[in-house]
């Protein structure tokens, strides 16, 4: 039951982020669907996948411990956090984040 708080808390985190930076993108049950055009993929070295949606760059990247969700515009960055639990993949048109 903690854990399901924790997830939806981060699932939250990575909406409010979304919305401040202005990036398209919808939610189904536990995803959050980014619409974009890949612009880079990496699934060996350091997993990452890295959408563009207009001038703002989107990427989920893969750590050891941990993953990462990345905004960046040609201003600002931010970024979330998350558990090794919470990956993605691109179908397109869409960067798909599972939680």
């Amino acid at each position: 039951m903690a854990q399901e708080f924790f997830t939806q808390d981060k699932m939250q985190e990575v909406i409010d982020l979304l919305n401040e930076y202005g990036v398209d993108f919808k939610v189904k049950d536990n995803k959050i669907m980014i619409k974009g055009d890949v612009q880079y993929v990496d699934l060996h070295s350091l997993p990452t996948i890295i959408i563009s949606q207009g001038d703002n760059k989107i990427s989920f990247d893969e750590y050891m411990d941990w993953n990462r969700v990345v905004v960046t515009t040609p201003n600002h960055v931010g970024y979330v956090e998350l558990s090794k639990e919470v990956y993605a993949n691109y179908d397109y048109p869409y960067l798909i984040i599972h939680f």
